[in-house]
């Protein structure tokens, strides 16, 4: 049985087979040095196929050449702007470990300061991440420009994050993981099946209005959504998400009163952007507006496992949660070895 991947677990996605655990001390100390989310484990990962198998372009901002994902497409080929279908990804290798692509922008919403209300404020107070810089390091000391909610990540253990219990992401987070996303177009709606996860969220074009704040009685994980076409852009806009999510991977909450608007724009044949605007009245004195994110097209055979193509089952199970809390998440918040225990 393998050890866990030590790449893995700095992409928050540890293996489903984490029981052999022959360099878990050395995966504590990248755990904790780093902060990073470290969510429940999930299904073993499945291969890239096609052009870029072995070449996958490497992650990272930083490199002066190459696009920063996988190229299959000429950019330039003609394209339908209102055809979204596909299997899209802002991942720098296309799914898997590797973190977004440098064009695609990084897990957070939004690099501008949101400007809190005082029950904002309060519920961002209340809210402990994984990711992002740690608290109180060198490293975050060393970043003043960027918000406290970039700078103050604590190990996995220590935090709060409703999904390192198997809970759904919502929107707009799982947007921002560094994974697929299918597009199934439908004549009354839009699905977006979300690899990791393998979430389902329904965008409703059959000209259905929101519900109002007051009518709404029941909120929703994936919230209540509608779409348009404004020429050649869908914008979707949402509401009635579950206050329990995150609006990013650094923690920032929502209330119950949160508009999210999305705009979807095909630019060329194998990039859609991304820009959204975030109203809540009730935790933001005023809209949040996103940075610009981006996803590239991947062939439908790329990700491949099995024999089989298409998204992976990432399932976060609550099964094999309970043993990555036991051998590798509250090891590395406590510091103390794993509680004895077998394999359940």
């Amino acid at each position: 049985m393998p050890a866990i991947e030590i790449n893995d677990l700095l992409a928050g996605k540890p293996r489903r087979r984490v029981f052999d655990v022959s360099r878990t001390a050395f995966t504590l100390v990248a755990v904790i040095s780093v902060a990073m989310v470290v969510p429940a484990a999930a299904q073993d990962r499945g291969r890239g196929a096609g052009p870029a198998q072995g070449a996958a372009a490497p992650p990272g901002r930083g490199r002066a050449a190459g696009p920063g994902y996988p190229k299959f497409f000429d950019s330039n080929m003609p394209f339908q702007p209102r055809d979204l279908a596909g299997i899209w990804t802002p991942n720098g290798n296309g799914f898997g470990g590797g973190g977004r692509c440098r064009d695609c922008g990084d897990r957070g919403f939004s690099m501008e300061f949101p400007v809190f209300t005082p029950a904002g404020e309060a519920a961002f107070n209340k809210n402990t991440p994984s990711y992002g810089r740690a608290k109180d390091s060198d490293d975050a000391k060393a970043h003043p420009e960027e918000h406290i909610g970039r700078r103050r990540a604590q190990p996995p253990a220590l935090g709060n994050d409703t999904y390192g219990t198997c809970n759904p992401m919502g929107m707009p987070r799982a947007a921002l993981y560094p994974d697929p996303v299918e597009l199934i177009v439908l004549p009354d709606r839009i699905l977006q099946h979300f690899q990791w996860g393998y979430g389902l969220r329904t965008i409703w074009m059959d000209g259905r209005k929101l519900p109002a704040a007051e009518d709404i009685d029941i909120p929703r994980w994936w919230g209540y959504a509608v779409g348009r076409w404004d020429g050649n852009t869908l914008v979707v806009e949402s509401t009635g998400y579950d206050e329990r999510t995150w609006i990013d991977h650094f923690g920032y909450p929502h209330s119950d009163e949160m508009v999210l608007q999305e705009r979807y724009t095909r630019i060329n044949y194998d990039t859609i952007e991304l820009k959204m605007t975030l109203t809540d009245p009730k935790y933001y004195a005023k809209p949040w507006t996103s940075e610009t994110k981006r996803m590239h097209l991947l062939p439908k055979t790329f990700i491949q496992s099995s024999g089989w193509t298409g998204l992976l089952e990432d399932l976060c199970a609550p099964a094999n949660e309970l043993e990555f809390n036991r051998l590798i998440r509250d090891p590395a918040g406590t510091g103390k070895p794993p509680e004895p225990g077998e394999k359940r």
